[in-house]
C-alpha cells in the first residue's frame, strides 16, 4: 500500500484504533479537504462548481493551466496548514516519481492512487464501513456539496506543534501561517469530538492586510440552506449527539449525500489519471 511511504506511526495509529471507536486527525482535515477542492471550485458571481467533479487532483496539476503544481495548484489549498501539507506530500511524491525518470502522466496516476488510498483509509475508519464497491457517472452537486460543508463542526481551531522550538499551538485560520508543512506527529494528533458549533477562529477569519473578517458558519449557513432542505442548527444538533455518543455517523440525515458524493468523484470512465478498475454506474 503505497501510502505507507508516508510514514508507518500512521499505519500503526490505524491498526490500534481500528476496532475501538471512529476518530479524526489533523491529517484528515487535509485529506478530506483537499478531496473537497478537487471537486468543488466554487464560482461565487457565476453560483456554478468550475472543477471537474473527479478526484484526479485537477485542484493541484491542472489549475491556471498547470503552471502552480509545485505551490500546491490551486491557491485555496494553502489557505490551511493541514490541507497545505496533505498536498505538499502529494507534490513530493510525484516529483520524486520525476526523478526517477516517470513520464508526468505516469507520475500523476501514482500521485493520484496515493491519494485515493489516503481518502479510503479516512473512509474506512471515520465512518467503520468498507468503501464504496462502485462508482457513479453522475456529477457531483451542490446537494452533496452543502452536505459535507455541514462536517465543518470538525475544524479546529487551533493544533499543537511539536519539536518547532518556542511555538507549541497552530491557529489554522491565519493566513499567515497557513502554508506551515506540519509533520507526521503534528497530523497524527486526534481532533476533539464533535460539539455541534464551529470553533470561534472560523467565525472571525481575519483577511491579512485588510479589514475584511469571513464568518465560515455563516457562509456556510446560507450555501446549506440555498442549495440543500437542511438546516444548518439541525445538522449541527445532530453532530452534537455524535459526539456525545447518542447516535452514530451512519444516523444523520445528510449521510447518504455524503456517500454519494464519494462515489460519484471515484468515477475514473474517460479520465486518463484515475485508476480504472472501479465500475462506474
Amino acid at each position: 500500500m503505497r501510502f505507507l511511504k508516508f510514514g508507518l506511526p500512521l499505519l500503526f495509529s490505524v491498526i490500534f484504533h481500528s476496532q475501538a471507536h471512529a476518530y479524526y486527525t489533523v491529517q484528515d482535515v487535509g485529506v478530506i479537504g483537499l478531496m473537497s477542492h478537487d471537486v468543488f471550485s466554487w464560482d461565487h458571481k457565476k453560483e456554478i462548481n468550475v472543477e471537474n467533479g473527479r478526484l484526479d487532483l485537477s485542484t493541484i496539476f491542472e489549475f491556471e493551466n498547470g503552471k502552480r503544481w509545485y505551490l500546491a495548484g490551486n491557491p485555496k489549498n494553502s489557505e490551511n496548514a493541514a490541507v497545505y501539507s496533505v498536498a505538499m506530500k502529494l507534490v513530493n511524491h510525484y516529483t520524486n516519481l520525476m526523478k526517477q525518470g516517470h513520464s508526468p502522466l505516469e507520475a500523476r496516476k501514482q500521485t493520484v492512487i496515493v491519494f485515493h488510498e489516503m481518502i479510503r483509509e479516512f473512509y474506512e475508519r471515520a465512518l467503520q464501513e468498507k468503501f464504496p464497491e462502485t462508482a457513479v457517472r453522475e456529477l457531483p452537486n451542490n446537494l452533496e456539496q452543502a452536505a459535507i460543508r455541514g462536517f465543518h463542526d470538525l475544524l479546529p481551531g487551533r493544533i499543537k506543534l511539536y519539536n518547532r522550538g518556542f511555538r507549541s499551538e497552530l491557529k489554522l485560520t491565519s493566513m499567515l501561517t497557513a502554508k506551515t508543512v506540519l509533520n507526521e506527529r503534528e497530523l497524527l494528533q486526534e481532533l476533539k469530538p464533535f460539539d455541534g458549533d464551529y470553533d470561534p477562529e472560523y467565525k472571525n477569519i481575519k483577511i491579512p492586510f485588510t479589514k475584511v473578517v469571513l464568518n465560515l458558519k455563516e457562509i456556510d449557513r446560507k450555501f446549506i440552506e440555498r442549495f440543500s432542505p437542511y438546516k444548518q442548527a439541525d445538522m449541527l444538533a445532530q453532530l452534537s449527539r455524535v459526539g456525545n455518543g447518542e447516535m452514530t455517523v451512519h444516523e444523520l440525515t445528510f449521510a447518504a449525500p455524503v456517500r454519494l458524493l464519494f462515489r460519484k468523484a471515484m468515477c475514473g470512465e474517460n479520465n486518463k489519471f484515475m485508476p480504472q478498475e472501479m465500475a462506474c454506474e
